[in-house]
Parts: structure tokens; sequence; C-alpha cells
């Protein structure tokens, strides 16, 4: 079973890294703040490249 991302809204800066680089997980809320809509979109890896790249730090794997 793929492990659960999600994103701290509060946090999100809206600069769209994680939806451009990886649509297939993230998109864009109504409010312009990153979401997930598939935790199992893509690789693992893929994804902790966009935590550890993202510049709101928002992002984060559910326990």
């Amino acid at each position: 079973m793929a492990r659960e991302v999600y994103v701290e809204k509060e946090d999100c800066t809206s600069c769209m890294q994680c939806a451009n680089n990886l649509p297939e997980v993230f998109q864009m809320d109504e409010e312009n703040l990153a979401e997930v809509h598939n935790s199992a979109g893509a690789d693992e890896d893929d994804i902790q490249y966009e935590i550890d790249s993202c510049p709101g730090m928002c992002i984060h794997w559910k326990d």
C-alpha cells in the first residue's frame, strides 16, 4: 500500500512547484493552494523530492 502524503495548506506559498512537477499527485485548489489528489500517483522517491524541495516546507507524509 502506498504511503499517503498531505499538504499543510496554511504553509503553502502557492509556488505551484509540486503541481507542475507531479500533477499526477498534486493540484492547486480554488484558493491557489496545493493539495493532494492522488497519493499513489507517483513513485515515493519522486514525492519525497517534492517534499524536500518545497519552499513552504508544507508537504508531509502521514504517520
